[in-house]
Parts: structure tokens; C-alpha cells; sequence
């Protein structure tokens, strides 16, 4: 049996492309979402004196961290965001606050992680559910010296400062 060397040559550049375009799509479908809950952190929020915007609490100059090990590393988003009071006081909870947001700054870049709006002025609440942007890649922050901030602004002034918890949710992405 006689083969066409042309023919031959042909099949072999269209099984090696057909090879190759599989390649991206293979590692494509080759990854992993792993959400992450650490341990809550805890902060105080102070007594609010004032309805003007303000910085309610945060953490500077935060060390980079490490994730060059992690080579299969692909993204960091925070997937929901969680405060709730420690401390349950009638004149000092989340229906005094007229909104909320956090921000995420290294070097020049700052980006909005969360943030959220109150509409009740009445119900007393102890927790609030911050909508996330997910959208952000914390990756690429958290690769240098980086500092977050929660801000507000107060509907009405509290009576005392109070205890509250922060748990957040981060799904990692893993991939080839």
C-alpha cells in the first residue's frame, strides 16, 4: 500500500492543531473554585458622634503575601461579607447606619470590595450582609503592602462603641 506523502503530512498538521486547541480548552476545564472562611476578626466600631462620612475601622501597611508557591494560583474574590454585633445595645446597632463600604489600596489602586445602603431606620439590627463586587481580584493587591478600610456613613449618632465580628467568604481559584 502506497502513502501519499502530501496526504500524510496534511492529516498530521490537522491531528497536531486539532491536538493543540484541546490543549487550551482541557486546561480550561481543568480548575477549581475552593471557597475560604478564615476566622472572623473582631474590631471595635466607636461611639458615632457625627453623621458625617468616616473611616469606622482597618488595617495599615499589611505585608505582602507570599503566593509565589502557589503556582496554580489563578484569582482571589471575596464572595460575601458578614458584620455582626457582639454587643447588642438598643442605641447603638446597624439602624443607625446610613451606608457602608470597604476598600481594599495598595500602592496607587484602591477598589471598593463591598458596600451597601440601609433603608431601615427602625428595626433594631445586629448583622448585615454587605453585597461584594466580585468583579475585584484580590490577587493582585495582596501581592504588595496593602491596607483595607471599612467607611460610613451614620444615619443617626450612637449612644457607646461596640463589638463586632467581620467574617468573610473567598473563593480561590486553582487552575493549569
Amino acid at each position: 500500500m502506497k502513502i501519499n506523502k502530501k496526504n500524510f503530512f496534511f492529516g498530521f498538521i490537522a491531528m497536531a492543531f486539532i491536538s493543540l486547541s484541546s490543549c487550551n480548552k482541557i486546561k480550561d476545564a481543568i480548575q477549581a473554585d475552593v471557597d475560604i472562611t478564615p476566622n472572623g476578626a473582631t474590631f471595635t466600631i466607636p461611639k458615632i458622634t457625627n453623621t458625617d462620612q468616616h473611616k469606622i475601622a482597618g488595617s495599615e501597611n499589611i505585608s505582602a503575601l507570599d503566593i509565589s508557591e502557589y503556582k496554580g494560583l489563578k484569582s482571589i474574590v471575596l464572595k460575601s461579607l458578614k458584620v455582626e454585633l457582639l454587643d447588642q445595645k438598643q442605641g447603638s446597632n446597624f439602624k443607625a447606619l446610613d451606608n457602608i463600604s470597604v476598600h481594599i489600596i495598595s500602592g496607587t489602586k484602591t477598589a471598593v470590595l463591598a458596600t451597601k445602603t440601609n433603608t431601615d431606620f427602625t428595626n433594631n439590627q445586629y448583622s448585615i450582609e454587605i453585597p461584594t463586587n466580585t468583579t475585584i481580584d484580590i490577587k493582585e493587591f495582596v501581592k504588595n503592602t496593602f491596607s483595607y478600610e471599612i467607611s460610613g456613613k451614620a444615619h443617626t449618632t450612637t449612644e457607646e462603641e461596640v463589638q463586632a465580628k467581620l467574617t468573610a467568604v473567598y473563593t480561590v481559584k486553582f487552575g493549569l
